[in-house]
């Protein structure tokens, strides 16, 4: 494995590149992923994210980016743990909290070590969030950890976190996702596999208002195109595409979650995780301003956001299985990536 490391802007580029052929590029800016680029049924190698290359729309953006302390939208701006409340930045709508805040995880420079393990690279993440930052309570201590395979084309990602005290945390990745190659298909073309029997109903806000049974528009568990139904009125109520999050019916690091294919490119990613719950975002709100890759601009469903989390507003609404966490159950979660191309 080749590892390197680039300063941009304030913060710190670490380029890995496997025995597999799949580069990875991370950030301390967010604990973040930068891009992922895997070889397709050619042999070819081809990015498959998407984020922007201004660094001043990237600095201040979701992108790959690490999510917290809870990812997601929180009713209100405020819950409570045991008599404490917390009440947090109203960044959405005006009502209720998106991500953490202006102040949360994606915009924090994160300190990191790289270390050899017997099947490749760990590169470590930390970020010490303090006491009301963001308005939330209790010092924690973030791991963001990316275990990156050196004879395959996967990474893990595995979230830890310890409290000082009860808090609640809910952590994620934001990386936007196309398998067709450089950006060169539109994910309404690739075909989504989603194991969850239930999605959550949304309101004008997109808070849960409850979680249903998966209709027809929403069942991924026979795979077919994203684009199938994305314009269905019941997917554009409100997001304009699918922003929703789906509830797995069985989750763990030996079950496939999810899994988005192009048949252009013949790249597959599959992802496995420990979380009950993974929000679908299709880039309905594409900036066509934006540059995403080498002249190509951004547009609406370019890339799909796969998020792997707790139910966004469970601590209202899923208390017993929503991220409370305490110094003596402290936080940890994975996720898996795993790519797989099939021959020419």
């Amino acid at each position: 494995m080749k590892i390197t490391q680039t300063k941009i802007s304030g913060y710190t580029l670490i380029t890995v590149e496997n025995n597999a052929g799949m580069t990875l590029k991370l950030t301390s800016l967010g604990a973040g992923i930068r891009e992922i680029s895997v070889p397709d049924k050619h042999g070819e190698k081809q990015v498959v994210t998407l984020c922007p290359l201004d660094e001043d729309i990237y600095k201040y953006g979701y992108h790959g980016k690490t999510i917290g302390r809870t990812s997601g939208r929180i009713n209100g701006a405020t819950f409570s743990i045991d008599g404490k409340t917390a009440v947090l930045e109203k960044n959405n709508c005006g009502e209720d909290n998106l991500h953490g805040g202006a102040t949360g995880l994606h915009v924090q420079l994160f300190n990191f070590d790289i270390k050899q393990t017997a099947n490749g690279a760990d590169v470590v993440f930390k970020y010490a969030s303090a006491d009301g930052e963001g308005g939330y309570f209790g010092d924690v201590e973030i791991t963001v950890i990316y275990r990156i395979y050196a004879g395959q084309n996967k990474f893990e990602i595995i979230f830890e976190g310890a409290p000082s005290k009860k808090t609640l945390l809910n952590l994620t990745n934001h990386v936007y996702l196309n398998m067709g190659g450089n950006l060169t298909e539109n994910v309404q073309e690739q075909t989504l596999c989603l194991n969850a029997s239930h999605v959550g109903r949304l309101n004008e806000r997109l808070i849960v208002e409850e979680v249903i049974p998966v209709p027809k528009e929403f069942d991924f568990r026979t795979p077919h195109k994203i684009g199938d139904y994305i314009n269905a009125d019941s997917v554009q109520l409100y997001t304009k595409g699918y922003d929703h999050p789906f509830f797995l019916a069985e989750s763990g690091l030996d079950k496939i979650a999810c899994a988005l294919q192009s048949e252009k490119s013949g790249i597959r990613l599959e992802i496995r995780t420990t979380y009950p719950c993974v929000v679908l975002y299709a880039d309905n709100y594409a900036d066509s301003n934006i540059e995403v890759y080498k002249d190509r601009m951004d547009e609406k469903h370019l890339a799909a956001c796969l998020e792997c989390q707790y139910h966004p507003d469970g601590v209202h609404q899923s208390p017993e299985n929503c991220g409370i966490i305490t110094p003596e159950k402290p936080y940890k979660e994975v996720i898996e990536y795993s790519f797989v191309t099939s021959k020419k």
